[in-house]
């Protein structure tokens, strides 16, 4: 999990230090930098999973617009810093608990666009002490990748690329590039839902859901148990469906339909509801089977888009059923809502409200300030109200 994130010029995160839990809901008004912080990790992601024929950092940058769309733009600053530290156990299942810290400083020109890797520090925790896997050779200032024994295994030539693309035999320091491309991201969109899909066996839904009916048709054929547990809970909440299955044409397609009480046919996936379709979608994601579930954080945008309130209560309390099954095993996740109902439905631990000022995104955890929970004890208001009135702007 990460535990922390110190991030300096990077869009409208201009000097941001947060804080992680294991559930992070981040509120706060458009514009004000929700999605800015889920780029932050999309970022990440594409630093170790490049496009074919680039290189991580340059093709996470270019991928965001080049340094000058990606740094901010309140001041002529070239410098973007990124640290960030965690723990590496539970999702990490090949090892025991392990503490990192993890530092990126890219230098850049806005004009030109070139950029290089000013320092980069990668260290774990040991018995004893702290031992680095990334460090900077002050003779040379090349960078050396070392095993967790302190042996150098190899140098960084190249002062455009990330010490963490690189993939060495038993390097410890895979297991951070592993955690960072296992990162998965959300933004349902019902109409490409709505599509049939080629029959194949997908590892994960797609980011806009669009691979939705051949993901159902893999659990269903491949853990039928989960499948039935994907299709209880939504008979559960919607009681007017009797059942969901997925149908393979002739023509080497999927598509899921559903069966509703006082209908005569199946409602093929075209026709279905796009609260229904993203209501299922997300359950799907949340008993999701252990194998297939290897990402180590799940960032989902607007969560309630499309759904009606008694959707977000049930997503809410079936998640939470979920994490206490799994415990350690469960991903991290991140979502960004406008949703007052859906404040209200998680713990104040987990709310972190998203402001800005003077064009910089600011944070605050609601959870650090005693007053606050005076008054949710009190019950004088709500926690979305609260939020939304506007007394916690201020970070």
């Amino acid at each position: 999990m990460i535990n922390h994130v110190q991030v300096k010029n990077f869009k409208s995160l201009n000097d941001v230090s947060l804080s992680l839990s294991s559930r992070n809901v981040l509120v706060g008004p458009n514009m004000s930098g929700k999605s800015n912080l889920i780029s932050l990790f999309r970022f990440l992601r594409g630093m170790v999973l490049p496009t074919p024929g680039a290189h991580g950092l340059p093709s996470a940058i270019n991928a965001s617009g080049g340094f000058a769309e990606l740094a901010w733009r309140g001041s002529d600053s070239n410098l973007l810093s990124i640290a960030m530290e965690g723990d590496l156990g539970g999702a990490a299942a090949e090892t025991k608990s392990l503490g990192w810290r993890y530092k990126l400083d890219v230098l850049g020109d806005r004009s030109r666009g070139s950029i290089m890797v000013q320092d980069e520090v990668l260290t774990v925790s040991t018995d004893s002490g702290d031992v680095p896997l990334i460090s900077k050779d002050p003779k040379t200032g090349r960078r050396v990748l070392s095993s967790k024994a302190g042996v150098e295994l190899a140098r960084v030539d190249d002062s455009t690329r990330s010490a963490l693309e690189y993939e060495l035999p038993d390097w410890e320091g895979n297991l951070l590039r592993k955690y960072f491309a296992s990162f998965i991201f959300y933004r349902l969109i019902p109409e490409l839902m709505k599509q049939t899909n080629p029959v194949s066996s997908p590892k994960f839904l797609d980011e806009n859901g669009g691979n939705l009916s051949s993901w159902l048709m893999m659990i269903q054929t491949r853990f039928p148990d989960s499948f039935a547990r994907i299709v209880s809970a939504v008979k559960d909440v919607l009681p007017d469906v009797t059942e969901i299955i997925t149908w393979p044409t002739a023509q080497s397609t999927v598509f899921v339909s559903s069966s509703e009480r006082y209908l005569r046919s199946r409602v093929p996936v075209w026709q279905m509801s796009d609260g229904e379709l993203a209501f299922i979608a997300l359950v799907s994601l949340i008993f999701a089977p252990e194998e297939e579930s290897d990402a180590s954080l799940v960032c989902v945008e607007e969560l309630e888009t499309h759904l009606h309130p008694q959707l977000i209560d049930a997503l809410i309390r079936l998640h939470n059923q979920r994490r206490q099954e799994l415990g350690e095993k469960t991903a991290q996740v991140i979502i960004t809502t406008h949703s007052p109902l859906l404040v209200d439905k998680v713990r104040v631990e987990d709310l972190v409200v998203v402001s800005k000022r003077n064009g910089q995104t600011l944070v605050t955890r609601p959870a650090n300030k005693p007053e606050l929970r005076s008054v949710l004890q009190d019950e004088e208001i709500g926690l979305g109200d609260l939020v939304y009135s506007g007394a916690l702007g201020e970070a």
